[in-house]
């Protein structure tokens, strides 16, 4: 039994050994220079998103767009990152985040959810935005522990909005054919 336990120890060690890297980001967006924009009513022009609301990002992750998971910081914490821990209107900083099932250097499907809330399963107004980019690479079973991954930029696209829902144009142009067709009827 003490052969069998031993055999299964040096087996694992070897695999862990030779374990490839892991795909690793910056979890932030100041490199991309797209901020997150917030919009108070259908009628207002948007803004970064304010400091003082509670508007928050998770990135997922994964080798494809149908096996995405959160990308979580390297030194641990929540996949859920509040704009105001940048201190800048509109930006997010993680760090330096781990991209599940997908080895270091290669390329990986990212979408970014923006929400206003804690939770983006329960948020109201969850924005998002689907991209594929090339990763770093870093091996945390290297002793001692190597120097911060370096990464890639973050290729977080333009245009996420949260706040206040605007309407598409088809429901405004249905709403005025009907409008249109209501006014027809009552003159007749």
């Amino acid at each position: 039994m003490k052969k069998l336990a031993l055999l299964a120890a040096i087996t694992l060690m070897g695999v862990r050994c030779f374990a490839a890297a892991e795909a690793t980001v910056p979890l932030n967006n100041f490199d991309a220079n797209n901020a997150i924009m917030y919009m108070a009513t259908p009628t207002s022009t948007s803004v970064p998103a304010p400091l003082t609301l509670n508007i928050n990002v998770e990135l997922l992750g994964g080798p494809s767009a149908t096996q995405l998971q959160p990308v979580t910081p390297t030194g641990g914490g929540s996949a859920v990152i509040p704009i105001a821990a940048s201190q800048v209107p509109g930006f997010f900083d993680g760090g330096v985040g781990v991209v599940p099932g997908v080895a270091g250097g290669a390329t990986a499907t990212f979408q970014l959810l923006a929400f206003v809330g804690t939770d983006p399963t329960v948020a109201s107004a969850v924005k998002s935005a689907t991209w594929t980019q090339a990763t770093g690479s870093w091996d945390p079973t290297v002793v001692p522990p190597p120097p911060p991954p370096t990464t890639p930029q973050l290729n977080v696209p333009a245009g996420i909005t949260v706040g206040a829902a605007v309407p598409e144009p088809s429901t405004i142009a249905l709403g005025l054919l009907g409008l249109g067709a209501l006014l027809i009827r009552r003159r007749k």
